[in-house]
């Protein structure tokens, strides 16, 4: 006899008597109930008197499915990247492309190598190594890349196929908001100015994967430099002034183009980013930090502005214990020890200065709630207290490194950054970030260029700081999208405080010592940084 989960139960003889398809049917089930995939209720593939069922998994009231089990029922090739958390369905024409813990799916013509880029109102989630993916919102994307019309009955759980087949050159007719890639003859092919509460947003269609383009600023005119690529030179005449961007030039420098694009004055900073998921360069030109008309170092405005109050982050706590170092040691009573010893060294030299907490003992806050301590008590600088671990343990990786609230851009730090954002899930809540992924990470981090600047200079103090002082080496400044950094209105980093997973800095960070010269050396930063801070917003009144 041969068991398999779930109480189900065959014998070899019974399978003697199933035709090839439908032992087929049996394998795919048995390789579902033997993976880690989690079991809800059946999704329903039917098409005419047919049936097949696949498991689903309901997440936050949504139905999900393995990617591999959907590729195994419509005889798709299948490949998964776990580097990289990609999976692509390959059928005869098309290959389907889809990202963990990502709301875009990209579609590819096998023939052409082009492709379009489909946005999932949520995204699609990593889990056990497998790829699971809303069935709802993908159904159209499955059956653009495999030809068939497809129809998703919600209540039902089930998809309908139709024996006619989808003309995949109507795609671009289905969504208004695409361009059909095929017919584009330029790498960069649009530009789109859209304007945000806090700066200017230039969007730049790109045609395939390329290089994201060197940058400079000089005299309100910011130069952006692309090699090996075409760019439409109607852009600079079709591009209508909006926001800080007064108008665009493209000229071309060595047979490569050279966009010089002309700005307002009012800007303070700019950052470029190409991201390769949905296909753009994104140019973010950000608002300045104060607006300084008329005012006098006496007024109210500029008190407020008083460096007063820093809000000190211990990481996890309470039921999130966060990362298990060597010998059981738990993230949240280092992360809360340092934040202790941080927090006495500033109360016992900085006395005009308020120390907060966002916990002051070992229970559980959730992230969106230490942004939210930190604004009601107008903090002037956030400092998230953390500690890194691997999965290998003993590992050699060792080290201090800071992090600013930017989209990651390396593996490494997006992966720190997903186990450190992983709490939501202990939260009632989790929804509530839902909007915080993807392209629109960028989006808030320009919400936060005021208080970028200021960000940066605090992590190469400490940087600085950590070089002179601290025993374990530092492994620089780098970059992530952390939810805890997202809801703090004020200058902020995350401190990831070492190896928990390395014997030597486990030692350390278990030990008082290690602890206060940790601390040591995020105070000696704070004391410089709190003189910067305070003759920046004065210059920024005077000039």
């Amino acid at each position: 006899m041969l068991t398999i989960k779930k109480n189900l139960v065959l014998s070899f003889h019974s399978l003697v008597n199933l035709n090839k398809k439908q032992i087929n049917i049996v394998l795919l089930v048995f390789y579902l109930l033997n993976s880690n995939f989690i079991f809800g209720s059946d999704l329903t593939i039917k098409l005419g008197r047919s049936e097949r069922k696949i498991p689903s998994k309901e997440i936050r009231g949504i139905e999900y499915v393995s990617s591999k089990a959907l590729a195994d029922v419509f005889s798709a090739n299948y490949f998964y990247n776990e580097e990289r958390q990609k999976a692509e369905v390959k059928f005869k024409d098309y290959r389907l492309k889809f990202t963990g813990n990502n709301q875009f799916i990209i579609l590819t013509s096998k023939k052409s190598n082009q492709h379009q880029i489909f946005q999932l109102p949520v995204s699609a989630k990593s889990e056990d190594d497998e790829i699971l993916i809303p069935i709802k919102y993908a159904t159209k994307y499955l059956g653009y890349a495999s030809g068939m019309e497809l129809s998703y009955n919600e209540s039902q759980n089930l998809i309908s196929i139709k024996n006619n087949k989808v003309d995949t050159k109507s795609i671009v007719k289905w969504n208004d908001n695409l361009i059909d890639i095929s017919t584009v003859k330029y790498d960069i092919f649009s530009a789109k100015i859209e304007t945000k509460a806090n700066g200017t947003l230039l969007r730049l269609g790109a045609k395939r994967t390329l290089r994201e383009p060197t940058s400079s600023i000089k005299d309100n005119t910011l130069y952006l430099f692309f090699s090996n690529i075409s760019v439409d030179n109607s852009l600079a005449s079709t591009l209508k002034p909006n926001g800080f961007i007064r108008g665009m030039q493209i000229k071309y420098v060595n047979g490569n183009p050279q966009m010089e694009i002309k700005l307002k004055d009012g800007y303070d900073s700019y950052e470029v980013f190409y991201d390769e998921e949905i296909g753009e360069v994104l140019v973010s030109i950000h608002n300045k930090f104060l607006k300084t008309e008329n005012l006098n170092l006496d007024s109210e405005e500029i008190k407020k502005w008083h460096f007063g109050v820093i809000v000190i982050d211990p990481g996890h706590g309470g039921k999130d214990p966060g990362a298990i170092g060597l010998n059981g040691i738990k993230e949240k009573d280092i992360n809360f020890g340092i934040a202790q010893e941080l927090g006495d060294l500033i109360k016992s030299n900085l006395n005009d200065v308020k120390v907060v907490y966002t916990r002051s003992s070992d229970y559980f806050v959730e992230l969106y709630k230490r942004g939210k301590i930190a604004n009601e008590n107008k903090g002037n600088l956030f400092i998230s207290i953390h500690c890194n671990s691997t999965a290998k343990k003993p590992t050699n990786a060792s080290g201090i490194e800071v992090y600013l609230l930017r989209p990651g851009r390396t593996k490494e730090a997006i992966d720190i950054a997903a186990f450190e954002n992983s709490v939501i899930s202990l939260e009632d809540d989790p929804n509530r970030y839902q909007k915080l992924t993807d392209e629109n990470f960028i989006l808030v981090s320009m919400a936060h260029s005021s208080n970028m600047r200021y960000s940066e200079s605090f992590a190469d103090m400490l940087n600085t700081e950590w070089v002179k002082q601290a025993r374990i080496p530092s492994r620089g400044i780098k970059q992530a999208g952390f939810y805890v950094l997202v809801g703090a209105s004020m200058p902020s980093v995350l401190i990831e405080a070492g190896f928990l997973s390395n014997k030597n800095d486990a030692k350390y960070l278990s030990s008082k010592s290690g602890q206060k010269q940790i601390a040591s050396s995020i105070y000696d930063a704070i004391v410089k940084y709190r003189q910067y801070y305070e003759n920046s917003i004065i210059n920024e009144i005077k000039n």
